[in-house]
This record gives structure tokens, sequence and C-alpha cells, in this order.
């Protein structure tokens, strides 16, 4: 069984929303000595950079075209990344908001991972689209300084609800700390905590 938490912020210790997530973790290697835990920091993982050869890549077999030698290589880099996400029975995906959505390292992620015919189809007959990947367990912890849950300017929660869900993942979760910006130090540390007992509980079912 394996567990590939998405780390999703670049402040390592300092970060808020990986805090949560290295407690969440912690408590769920207590009860699941067995499994194993894979880290991913999208800011420290050489993703493919996704410019003009990988666009073109992605788009030749859906125009009827050959791809290039580069294109090929270019692709494989993308399919590297697909196979290892795909080897996740679950997933933690620990990110902050930044201007209301997702950082940008995380997109650039989540641009390599979905992709047409990889990943997602379409059934013509039904005019939507189709997840190709299995679904499985997925576990967001979410910080934002005072963006509500349901505020109409989020757009971290819904989006990353939406696109995981068209690639076929949809047993989603998620833990949202909505006022990480408190008056004080001592009130912010406290607000944190109560995340960090939800998360070590929420763990425990995961």
């Amino acid at each position: 069984m394996v567990l590939l938490h998405i780390e999703a912020s670049p402040k390592g210790e300092y970060s808020y929303s990986s805090q949560i997530a290295k407690s969440f973790l912690a408590a769920y290697k207590e009860k699941n000595p067995e499994h194993e835990i894979r880290i991913l920091n999208v800011f420290e993982r050489d993703l493919p950079s996704f410019g003009e050869t990988e666009a073109l890549a992605k788009f030749a077999p859906i125009l009827g075209e050959q791809r290039t030698a580069e294109q090929e290589a270019a692709w494989d880099r993308i399919k590297e990344e697909i196979r290892y996400f795909d080897e996740a029975d679950k997933i933690l995906l620990s990110c902050p908001m930044w201007n209301y959505s997702i950082p940008w390292r995380l997109k650039q992620y989540i641009d390599c991972l979905v992709q047409p015919i990889e990943t997602f189809g379409y059934d013509f007959e039904k005019m939507e689209h189709v997840g190709l990947l299995r679904n499985r367990p997925l576990q967001l912890i979410l910080t934002r300084s005072s963006t509500m849950a349901g505020d109409y300017a989020d757009f971290q929660l819904p989006y990353l609800k939406y696109i995981f869900g068209a690639v076929g993942i949809r047993d989603t979760r998620a833990m949202v700390a909505s006022s990480t910006t408190q008056a004080s130090k001592e009130l912010t540390q406290a607000y944190l905590d109560s995340f960090i007992e939800e998360a070590k509980l929420t763990a425990g079912s995961f």
C-alpha cells in the first residue's frame, strides 16, 4: 500500500499546510506501519516544463500526426509523472492558497498529469469527459489566510476537487484551515493546533 503526499508549499517547516500534513502522516504511519509513504514536493521535483515540445506531443495523436523523436522523449517524461502518481493507492495533498487559487508549481504538476488518452477520455454519446484513472482516497489539507470555504473567491478547493475528479479520483475529503491570519502568533498557533488534532483523527480513518 502506497500513500503519496503531494506537498505544494516551498516554505518547509514554516508552512502551515505542511505542518498539518506532517501530523497527519505521523498518525497514519503509526496506524499503518507497513504502508509506504512517498513525499513529492512540487517545488523540489524536476518537473517537465510543458512548453512547445510537450504541447505538440500532446496533440499529435489527437490530430493524427506522428510524434518526432524529440516529442516522444518529452512525452516519456510526462508519462513518468503519470505513472508515479498512479502507483499511489492513497493521496494526501497539502496546499496553501496563493492569490485565491493554488501555487503555480502545483498547477504545473497538474498540467503534467491531466492528459487526454493518458488520464481522461471523452464519451461522445454522453458528451462528457471521462476519468481513466482508478478511483482512490484523496485527502486535501488546505490553508488560506481569510477566505472561507464556499466563498465565491475560493478557486482552490473547487478546482482541486474538479480536476482530480476529471481524471477519475472522486473519493475526495477536505480539511480547510480558512483563517490562518490571527491577531497574534499565539492565536495563530492555537488555531493551527486545532487542525493538527483534527488531522491526527482524520488519518485514523484514511
